[in-house]
């Protein structure tokens, strides 16, 4: 009886042991992420680890992506990471890095470029509201405050119980006053603070409504 046990016996420990080393291996992905993309993009990088899985893809191969991210820093450098490992995680947060990079260097035609391409090849991701909140920011760089303030908004309705929802709805602030929509800006901040109270927002909007009066005070 006990050598007839003893074979699912092991095979069960190795499983287990597998099982252990493909979380720590997984958690260790996670928190190297996290330096790079924030706690928001971390806690939807977690959701895509889990419905992929880590037994699609090889161990070698997902942590040769995982190190290629990471020491990725210009955006050809991110670029090779989407094209050499498109398949695994860090391909989309790569690209999303890349979009980033592009429009704090300024080039803001290039970083919508890199957002639009993320949706059409990322469309079902769990970071393409990421994306779509880039294009907004696209928008606002180039100066078309009355547009970006319309992108913004239709981002806080369609994500309204998302992690962005309250940078989107203070985004549509700040492009009304740079449009000029100076009452339009102070009602949105007023009604966010209502709804917002004691949040960790609060202080943002209330710094945004303090500087929108003095502005309107000066003139």
């Amino acid at each position: 009886m006990n050598n007839e046990t003893a074979p699912q016996h092991d095979d069960l420990q190795k499983k287990q042991e597998l099982e252990k080393h493909e979380v720590t291996e997984v958690l260790g992905f996670l928190t190297r992420y996290g330096k790079l993309i924030g706690a928001g993009v971390l806690a939807a990088a977690v959701t895509v680890l889990v419905s992929i899985g880590s037994a699609n893809y090889k161990a070698s191969r997902l942590t040769n992506a995982e190190k290629a991210l990471m020491t990725a820093k210009t955006p050809q450098q991110l670029e090779e990471v989407v094209t050499k490992y498109g398949s695994t995680p860090s391909a989309p947060v790569a690209l999303l890095d890349m979009a980033k990079t592009l429009f704090n260097m300024g080039d803001y035609a290039q970083a919508r470029a890199q957002y639009e391409r993320f949706l059409k090849k990322y469309g079902k991701h769990d970071l393409r509201s990421t994306a779509e909140l880039g294009l907004a920011y696209c928008t606002e760089a180039d100066g078309k405050f009355n547009d970006a303030a319309v992108q913004f908004a239709d981002f806080a309705k369609k994500h309204s119980s998302g992690y962005l929802h309250p940078m989107a709805i203070l985004s549509v602030a700040r492009c009304m006053e740079q449009a000029g929509r100076k009452d339009e800006a102070r009602v949105v901040l007023e009604d966010f603070l209502t709804q917002n109270a004691g949040t960790a927002w609060a202080g943002t909007a209330e710094s945004a409504l303090k500087q929108l009066n003095e502005s309107a005070q000066q003139k």
